[in-house]
């Protein structure tokens, strides 16, 4: 995703998040991906500031970054995928979606990525794009502390590189500002994914004084996004539902969940910290630079 900006030689990398309200950052050693640092902001006109403070403290400079933006600074739209060589495909993009979008065509940075085949669909792409002057930005701030822009990604990407690849499908719920994400992911790849509102208050209550609006409701949503991956793209079974959530009885609502759902849920692996997530996601495994 937007992987072409900034060509040139890969060296080391490292993953920053950045977000609304918080920034990250992430390093990859002998295959291990290591959280080294995370803030929460006001805004983002914190970051240059929390970003000079974390590279003088970690000693970060020097390095390639690959960045994963949060949802506020993004816009994704789906179409059919038009029947054209790779780069026509991609000069003509913005002008797919100058309808679509306030801003001048011209004024954007848009790329796409294939989305899985649907039953009885053709084939369809998602459209991402953001500010030019957004990138800009931020590879303004990474130079000004000498780090190299290398790419930018967006939430729904990095919970791809969340999963090792495997034939069998797996969901990831996870927690991201005052919603909820739900990512579908098989071989790598993004196969649905839905953004969920109204649940956030309940997760750090005691779960048996919120069970029939956080269980029942959460139930009732997840169980709509399986008929849909059921029906559409042709998904039988699940491997596991993950949860990523800061929910205190989060052990308790992996059972309650799998109990109305007949699936099998469980905590996401506890080496990550759930507040910030996606930043372990900036490291590419499947897909080429």
């Amino acid at each position: 995703m937007f992987k072409n900006i900034f060509p040139g030689r890969i060296k080391s990398t490292i993953s920053i998040y950045l977000g609304m309200h918080k920034v990250a950052i992430c390093e990859e050693k002998n295959g291990q991906v290591t959280l080294i640092a995370g803030e929460f902001i006001q805004s983002d006109a914190e970051w240059p500031a929390v970003i000079k403070k974390m590279v003088a403290k970690y000693a970060l400079k020097h390095v390639n970054v690959s960045v994963v933006i949060a949802k506020n600074f993004y816009q994704t739209f789906d179409i059919d995928k038009p029947q054209l060589e790779e780069k026509e495909l991609l000069a003509t993009l913005p002008f797919t979606i100058k309808d679509l979008v306030s801003e001048s065509v011209f004024d954007l940075v848009v790329d796409y990525f294939d989305k899985p085949q649907q039953v009885r669909k053709n084939p369809q792409i998602t459209i991402v794009c953001l500010p030019k002057s957004r990138v800009i930005a931020i590879r303004e701030i990474l130079s000004n502390n000498d780090l190299i822009l290398k790419r930018v990604t967006t939430e729904e990407m990095a919970a791809c590189q969340l999963f090792e690849n495997s034939d069998e499908a797996n969901i990831l719920l996870s927690q991201q500002g005052n919603e909820l994400l739900l990512s579908v992911v098989k071989n790598s790849q993004l196969y649905f994914s839905l953004r969920i509102r109204g649940y956030n208050e309940y997760l750090p209550m005691i779960l048996e004084n919120v069970e029939s609006q956080l269980v029942e409701g959460l139930s009732l949503e997840i169980q709509r996004a399986l008929d849909y991956i059921n029906s559409q793209l042709g998904i039988q079974t699940i491997g596991c539902l993950y949860l990523a959530l800061q929910c205190p009885d989060i052990q308790l609502l992996s059972e309650k969940l799998g109990s109305y759902l007949d699936k099998t849920v469980q905590p996401f692996d506890e080496q990550y910290d759930y507040h910030f997530l996606f930043a372990y996601g900036g490291f590419n495994k499947g897909l080429a630079e």
